[in-house]
């Protein structure tokens, strides 16, 4: 099956950006996930320039609710935001799409290294 016109757009603002493997490959997944969760009948007429920010808010606040893997989720949010500022949103515009973290004390390591871990904050 051809990708949509949305997942198209988004392989070639990964390409002008210049992502490497690992990130183009979590950039496409992540989309692909989001254009999956909307309507399965007007995500395959989707252009990047049309979407509505508070659709992805709310596929991220959904993502940070079954998150297990607080670091990928920090890069799928990355990827999202870079692909929209890459096809004209502004800064500004992309202000909801965050999620607040926290970070946690560990033991310090066998050097006495204080260390820390990313938990999401409520």
């Amino acid at each position: 099956m051809p990708d949509s016109q949305l997942l198209q757009h988004v392989k070639r603002c990964a390409d002008t950006i210049g992502c490497n493997e690992t990130m183009r490959a979590i950039m496409v997944k992540v989309w692909l996930e989001f254009e999956q969760s909307i309507d399965p009948y007007s995500s395959g007429l989707l252009r990047l320039p049309d979407l509505d920010i508070a659709l992805l808010a709310s596929f991220i606040e959904l993502r940070s609710k079954r998150c297990v893997d607080v670091e990928l989720l920090l890069l799928e949010i990355t990827c999202i935001r870079m692909v929209l500022l890459e096809s004209g949103f502004l800064h500004n515009q992309l202000a909801t799409l965050s999620v607040r973290i926290k970070r946690e004390r560990l033991a310090n390591d066998a050097n006495g290294k204080y260390r820390f871990a990313k938990a999401l904050g409520t």
